[in-house]
């Protein structure tokens, strides 16, 4: 995988964070899969780091980093880490994130601050620890991971909902900024993604549904109108695209990877 010198995303450096499990795994084993050196972050480092062996035992070069993306002092040291691994970073991946559902009545504002600390505020760290290299080099991609819960308000999820608002509203108006710079930003929307994430929210929405766990997942379904979750790897090369050259003319856009959920 590594050792050719081809690939859509051969030579460059990436960082993806909440690469340990999901989505963020699999975009990371795709674009190392396309030549890129990786560096893999996410708070769990056994996660991570089994995503780097298995990057590392199919001939690419990864390296993982334990970082908590709410700390600024993590930040850093994961920043620094990471050039000192693989180089100065060419493309950020961001990834990490978490999931409260609810309803408004019943959360706290320590829901809200969780939420916007985790999946919008992560965003704005990394992205200013590695933006500069980029602008220096005339080049990069950043590459934020925003939900379909970002383009529209389903129930009883709001904290969720208004931090990948958020995401999408940073991702324009950076984007706008960097226009002229050789760097671009994009979003990439999932729908519903069979992954750890989405499961581990189960629990949640059949209480708030009065229902099983069985029967949330089945009402997710239903709203597909391709009835059925999506895989982790159909979002991934999109993910690739973004990043390569092949996306030069690209920015500021909010894609949506859902199954026809929403089509906005």
């Amino acid at each position: 995988m590594g050792a050719r010198a081809v690939g859509r995303v051969a030579g460059r450096t990436a960082i993806v964070t909440g690469a340990g499990r999901g989505i963020g795994r699999r975009i990371a084993l795709a674009l190392a899969a396309n030549g890129a050196t990786l560096a893999l972050a996410a708070r769990t480092i056994e996660q991570v780091e089994d995503a780097a062996a298995e990057i590392r035992d199919a001939g690419g070069h990864a390296v993982a980093i334990k970082c908590d993306i709410t700390r600024d002092d993590d930040i850093a040291a994961m920043s620094a880490r990471a050039r000192e691994s693989v180089g100065e970073i060419d493309i950020v991946v961001n990834c990490a994130g978490n999931h409260i559902a609810g309803r408004f009545v019943d959360l706290e504002l320590e829901d809200f601050q969780r939420l916007l600390d985790v999946n919008f505020l992560s965003v704005v760290r990394v992205t200013r620890a590695f933006l500069p290299e980029m602008v220096d080099a005339g080049w990069g991609r950043i590459i934020n991971i925003a939900s379909t819960a970002g383009k529209y308000g389903p129930m009883n999820q709001s904290p969720y909902n208004s931090s990948k608002h958020a995401v999408i509203g940073l991702t324009r108006c950076l984007a706008l900024e960097l226009a002229r710079t050789g760097v671009t930003v994009n979003a990439i929307c999932p729908g519903f993604v069979d992954t750890p994430l989405l499961r581990d929210g189960l629990p949640a929405i059949a209480s708030l549904l009065g229902t099983d766990e069985d029967e949330a997942l089945a009402g997710l379904v239903q709203r597909v109108p391709m009835g059925r979750l999506l895989d982790a790897d159909e979002i991934a090369p999109l993910a690739v695209y973004l990043a390569s050259d092949e996306s030069s003319g690209m920015t500021g856009q909010s894609l949506a990877v859902c199954g026809g959920l929403i089509l906005v």
